[in-house]
């Protein structure tokens, strides 16, 4: 049961811990080359879909963005 608490535990913090997107919209962008920062690529990758942004499916998109 301890365990599984712990688990729950962290699998909490996880989800809390992801980027405020508030005034971000998804426009037409699909190329790491077209991010600001690495928080709208993370938005675009998490919000917009744009699921070639993160090559190799490791969760980061445009890796040397989001070192």
């Amino acid at each position: 049961m301890k365990k599984l608490l712990i688990l729950a535990f962290f699998t909490l913090l996880a989800y809390s811990y992801t980027y405020d997107y508030t005034g971000m919209k998804c426009e037409h962008k699909y190329k790491c080359s077209q991010m600001k920062s690495c928080k709208e690529a993370y938005f675009y990758l998490e919000v917009c879909r744009v699921k070639k942004l993160d090559r190799d499916n490791d969760g980061i998109p445009c890796e040397k963005l989001c070192k």
